[in-house]
């Protein structure tokens, strides 16, 4: 029996997210209070009050990144192995101790900068199509000059593609007759984890140079490899390769449950990888805790 640590990534946020928490756990309020003054913007603001800001990626990746903690700190949840979706693999970094807590910060605010940047591209989730289809449509779509991959595997039946955005239309259009129930287009701000994203990778590497990664107290299902890793080096280079390779979460899944993994517990906002995790292995338990009274249920059992 061995537990997980989820970390959410980006879709999770919501208007006044941690707020509850903020005001009513002192250890909650302190790590915010320290993520709020190493940040350069008003973060505060942008996570408890109505704020547009919320859902643009330089802000977006920060706020989540803060309320995984937030949660951490008020339960006290250690875990067996911790497994963050794409964004996530920062605060989970964090938790596992290869990242202090300042450098994490200045890591994801870097991360969502650079992600912000990126243009002329799109990203569509694919909703019952399988893998094996989904990869051949987009391996005939496209050429030599621009192209699209799977960017999120998410679920067996649920599946991101990223990439040149007028490939990303043309999936659409062909998706429905190849067996997809939906394809829905993304309102983000350019093709993550893609071959787009490769000036991001270079300038988030150069950024990386100077910060110590060490090795991790309690190992970490990266999303490159979707494997258990814990060498500080490995997990640098595979959180640089990750800006433009495909987030393998089922396969992570899959890795954490050969592991013995049991219960899996989700701290931050929402549910969403409760419930990609019950599409991908019915016998592991999840949990969410992303709120004070989640938080005082957990304590209390």
């Amino acid at each position: 029996m061995a537990e997980l640590v989820l970390f959410p990534g980006q879709g999770a946020q919501y208007s006044g997210m941690a707020k509850d928490l903020y005001e009513n756990n002192t250890d909650a309020k302190m790590v915010l209070d320290e993520i709020f003054s190493i940040v350069d913007f008003d973060l505060k603001t942008i996570m408890f009050e109505e704020d547009e800001r919320l859902n643009q990626t330089q802000y977006t990746q920060p706020a989540l990144f803060a309320h995984s903690l937030a949660v951490l700190k008020a339960t006290g949840i250690k875990g067996d192995y911790c497994l963050g979706h794409s964004l996530g693999e920062l605060p989970a970094l964090v938790h596992a101790g290869v990242l202090s807590l300042k450098d994490g910060v200045k890591i994801v605010e870097k991360r969502g900068q650079l992600m912000s940047e990126s243009e002329g591209g799109g990203m569509a989730a694919v909703i019952g199509m399988t893998y094996d289809d989904l990869k051949a449509l987009c391996d005939e779509l496209s050429t030599d000059d621009m192209s699209i991959a799977p960017a999120n595997i998410n679920a067996p039946d649920q599946i991101v593609i990223s990439g040149d955005k007028a490939l990303v239309e043309s999936f659409q259009e062909t998706a429905k007759e190849r067996g997809a129930r939906r394809v829905m287009p993304l309102n983000v701000s350019g093709a993550f984890h893609s071959h787009l994203m490769a000036p991001a990778k270079e300038e988030f590497k150069r950024f990386l140079e100077t910060v110590e990664f060490k090795d991790a107290e309690i190992p970490v299902i990266q999303n490159v490899s979707a494997e258990p890793e814990t060498d500080g080096g490995v997990i640098k280079a595979q959180l640089i390769e990750q800006i433009t390779s495909p987030v393998r979460f089922v396969e992570c899944v899959e890795t954490a449950r050969s592991l013995q993994v049991t219960d899996a517990v989700e701290v931050g906002p929402k549910k969403v990888l409760c419930g990609l995790v019950r599409k991908i292995d019915k016998e592991i338990s999840t949990s969410n805790i992303g709120k004070i009274n989640e938080v005082e249920e957990y304590k209390n059992v």
